[in-house]
């Protein structure tokens, strides 16, 4: 809500940048930006406390050790003992695209050990909170690249639609160990030369890499009534789909976009102009943004009426792109939205791109702090878009309002997935996150972690660019 610009540059613990930095992108083993919203240092974990040994933990990707910790966050949040979950049927699917830790054990082969294969792949980054908590349902790590988090998020929302689970931990979660993914990046000229996500602004020339990640609990809508589960948000229908055949595999496809857009919103049941407000991918690029705003807008804006703008924005302007983990950052926000009942400002917009036609598309950038009304139900949707073309979005609603009965007898906070009946529309998911002044619930986010030590911008489950728990 501050309007802080969490970016600042590559924790120096993790390689000194100054070997690796050139500004000529054709120059070999180099980046020309090492921009970041960052962590800091993560080499902080209790080991002994989730049970593994110093040495096993030595040898583990931070992103297993921090998901372990987000997810026992999750629980502690919600108000649930894990213990109560041993032996359910609990799914996990989490978003996760990287694995730079491997990276750097290529520099000393010598050091690799029989801890080093279950410590470093993808796979067993889910799989370890399933062992750890004992949670016995489906078990997986999902890479769609930019939309790995909202595609494991739709996941688990159509598990628990589908009765295959009842309850699900998804999110997902991104560092940076390595150089190597801001060479990549910067060789494909898609890395910001400012440092920052330049959204919907005229001068937007690429990304601003960040780091982070976030875990939500999801449960089924009635089950969590039925037990009394403080719910922060409603899940009224996700979707993903596909660009398929197009000029350039990395290029967006407005008409894939809106597609999903129309068939997410048509599943909800929800007319354009109740959608509250959007939150973008909106990474800054200078083809990615006019190309989503004219989805944006051909699908919902302009079926809004004239005088009626569809508010949009993007967290990326604050943290910067998360990547793998950018969808979870993005539903934060938009709980955050719920339960302020206000949208933050889109930072940094100097001058409104002129290659997006924001008054024919019926969109409104909110550059500055939006109050949403005061009452009633409250629908934010959340984009998120993988540069090889896998598109999601979820739609959010608040929740209603609880019994004081229920309420008072309320041990556990949780999100809620509805189970769909004969004859009913489509079923609806409740998520419980927590944010700064929101009521702690099941639905949470696990870190999310770019730049300098400041204020938490998420909740105790999800740390970001401003902080790590001690």
């Amino acid at each position: 809500m501050q309007g802080r610009d969490l970016v600042t540059q590559v924790d120096p613990s993790r390689w000194d940048k100054r070997e690796f930095l050139h500004p000529d992108k054709a120059s070999p083993a180099s980046s020309y930006t090492f921009a970041s919203g960052t962590l800091g240092d993560i080499s902080g974990f209790d080991a002994s406390f989730f049970s593994i040994s110093p040495r096993e933990a030595a040898m583990m990707d931070p992103q297993q050790r921090m998901l372990l910790e987000m997810c026992w966050e999750t629980f502690e949040n919600a108000g649930i003992k894990p213990s109560s979950l041993r032996g359910s049927n609990c799914g996990v699917y989490l978003g996760i695209a990287g694995v730079e830790q491997s990276y750097r054990l290529l520099e000393d082969l010598s050091s690799i050990d029989g801890a080093t294969a279950t410590g470093n792949t993808m796979s067993i980054a889910a799989n370890r909170l399933s062992f750890f908590y004992d949670l016995r349902g489906p078990s997986m790590a999902i890479d769609t690249a930019c939309s790995s988090s909202l595609v494991a998020f739709h996941q688990a929302c159509q598990a628990i639609l589908s009765g295959d689970v009842d309850q699900a931990v998804t999110g997902g979660i991104s560092l940076h160990m390595h150089p190597f993914g801001f060479m990549i990046f910067a060789k494909a000229t898609m890395l910001s030369r400012t440092g920052r996500c330049q959204s919907f602004d005229e001068n937007g020339d690429g990304y601003a890499r960040s780091e982070g990640g976030g875990l939500f609990l999801l449960k089924d809508y009635d089950q969590a009534v039925a037990d009394g589960n403080t719910i922060l948000a409603v899940v009224a229908a996700s979707a993903v789909n596909t660009d398929g055949r197009k000029s350039s595999l990395t290029l967006p496809n407005a008409e894939a976009q809106a597609a999903l857009l129309k068939r997410a919103y048509a599943q909800a049941g929800i007319a354009p102009e109740q959608l509250d407000y959007l939150e973008a991918h909106g990474t800054g690029t200078a083809v990615g943004d006019p190309i989503e705003t004219r989805a944006i807008g051909e699908a919902l804006g302009q079926a809004r009426g004239a005088g009626n703008p569809l508010p949009i924005g993007s967290v990326k302007s604050n943290l910067g792109h998360l990547e793998a983990a950018s969808g979870a950052a993005g539903l934060m926000k938009a709980l955050n939205c719920l339960s302020e009942r206000t949208v933050p400002a889109t930072i940094g917009v100097q001058a409104l791109n002129p290659n997006i036609a924001f008054a024919d598309l019926n969109l409104q950038v909110v550059t500055e702090p939006l109050p949403l009304k005061a009452e009633g139900q409250l629908t934010v949707g959340v984009n998120s878009f993988g540069f090889g073309g896998a598109n999601a979005h979820v739609i959010l609603q608040s929740p209603e309002p609880q019994p004081p009965a229920v309420a008072a007898a309320s041990g556990c906070r949780c999100c809620s997935v509805p189970r769909a009946k004969k004859g009913c529309g489509p079923r609806q998911n409740a998520l419980p996150p927590t944010w700064p002044g929101s009521p702690r619930s099941t639905i949470t986010m696990s870190p999310t972690r770019p730049c300098t030590a400041a204020t938490p911008i998420t909740t105790a489950c999800c740390w970001s660019a401003t902080m790590r728990p001690k």
